[in-house]
């Protein structure tokens, strides 16, 4: 029994060096393309400088200010961005228009197709996710996350470059290297998140997810100096007890069995899986803010980037092709990788359109429930045990969240209804207003 034990922890202790090597040298590389663009951009565009250099080195290195594009105008997005111009229920109507001519029956059906097509795409993200990074395949683990975020990252740019084509968008208001940034970050939570299943069960890293409107907020502080309501900083903390609750128990009784061993480097890669996660998200709201980007040109720059990093690190510590081969010559791992990329550019996919026509309080309540139903299958399938007392702590952290999106929500209705107020007196009050005659000359 000691010696199993003992090569149970220097395994673990292996896996964990490793992982966390590769997240350096990841990082360090990543942030070396990244710098070596931003003094590219500085170096090729002195202020006041009108060259261009042709539309690609353009596109990457400079913001389209209207001056390094020429003669030839550049395709962009409108000023308000990717707006629906379409009235809410026009998407319902037309696409179940044969379901029933009653508007409200369209509706429902819209947002059950929509609630059902995000909760079985994380579903089966959520299964596939798990079973990559701790079964075997042909006698050894699979422990090359940058191949499964590559391949994810691939995908979606595809369909970004698509659709922003069709929809004219392809040239981006800010230059394309600063979509690096946040992609740097991007990469590195997905590498931490599929690192951190090797050493934790998948409930822990759900219930830990939630513990990112802290770290958003922190962020924000940090790098934008944003503050926010009182609210925000209140449900933060109840999620952060809930989800420490929450740990604490799981930790207890799993303790002495051999997912004890891996808490320590688990939880490392867990805090920086939500720190990276949360800066995404904050330089993403930049960006779309200060450039006016729309959701498909923010998916193609993020997702560009990532596909190219995640390629550049295979590249350099020389896994692609052995990875690649392997996948290839192994075909219950080429189905899962596939199951794996396709799940996942379908449920951002998801989240787009229903986020677009039934705003973001009807996309959080259901994404709660998704991931109630991804702890359970979880449990199911692979047999994880959670006393009672631990999905008390599970329905504080996400009742705290659903409660934070309907207060959202109702401060979004009441700055609309303050703003219309406004509106509708400065029209009356230049209606009072007596116009002056015009002198005739």
């Amino acid at each position: 029994n000691f010696h199993s034990s003992y090569q149970k922890m220097a395994g673990s202790a292996a896996r964990g060096e490793e992982a966390i090597w590769n997240f350096i040298y990841g990082l360090l590389l990543s942030a070396f393309v990244a710098a070596a663009l931003r003094a590219l951009s500085k170096f090729l565009d002195p202020r006041g400088a009108k060259e261009t250099y042709g539309f690609f080195v353009d596109c990457i290195l400079f913001d389209d200010n209207e001056g390094k594009s020429g003669d030839r105008p550049l395709p962009r997005a409108t000023r308000g961005g990717d707006v629906q111009a379409s009235q809410p229920g026009a998407t319902s109507a037309k696409l179940f228009s044969w379901l029933s001519d009653t508007p409200s029956i369209q509706r429902s059906a819209h947002l059950i197709s929509c609630a059902l097509g995000l909760i079985i795409a994380f579903l089966i993200y959520g299964v596939q996710q798990e079973k990559i990074m701790t079964a075997d395949y042909n006698g050894e683990p699979f422990r090359e996350p940058n191949f499964l975020i590559f391949g994810t990252r691939f995908m979606a740019s595809m369909i970004a470059i698509g659709v922003c084509l069709c929809k004219n968008q392809l040239r981006t208001r800010s230059a394309l290297y600063k979509f690096s940034f946040c992609s740097i970050s991007n990469i590195l939570s997905s590498f931490c998140q599929f690192t951190s299943l090797q050493f934790l069960s998948f409930p822990v890293l759900q219930v830990a997810k939630s513990c990112k409107t802290l770290a958003v907020l922190l962020v924000s502080f940090m790098v934008l100096g944003k503050r926010f309501p009182p609210f925000e900083y209140a449900v933060a903390l109840i999620v952060m007890i809930g989800a420490g609750a929450f740990f604490y128990i799981y930790a207890e009784t799993t303790k002495g069995g051999e997912g004890a061993l891996n808490w320590p480097v688990g939880l490392t890669f867990l805090v920086l899986f939500i720190l990276l996660d949360g800066f995404t998200n904050v330089w993403q709201g930049f960006l779309s803010k200060k450039y006016k980007t729309t959701q498909w040109q923010m998916m193609l720059g993020v997702n560009f980037w990532s596909m190219t990093l995640t390629l550049l690190i295979q590249g350099a510590d020389n896994t692609l092709g052995s990875t690649t081969a392997r996948v290839l010559s192994t075909p219950t791992l080429l189905v899962d990788c596939s199951m794996l990329c396709l799940s996942a550019v379908t449920g951002q996919l998801f989240i787009f359109h229903t986020i677009a026509e039934f705003g973001p309080l009807v996309f959080t309540l259901i994404s709660i429930v998704r991931v109630i139903m991804s702890i359970i299958t979880s449990c199911f399938l692979y047999g994880h045990h959670i006393v009672p007392i631990g999905w008390a702590s599970i329905a504080v952290v996400f009742g705290a969240m659903a409660w934070r999106a309907h207060k959202k929500n109702e401060l979004a209705k009441e700055a609309k209804r303050s703003a219309h107020v406004v509106d509708v007196e400065k029209l009356r009050e230049a209606e009072s207003t007596p116009r002056r005659p015009q002198s005739s000359v």
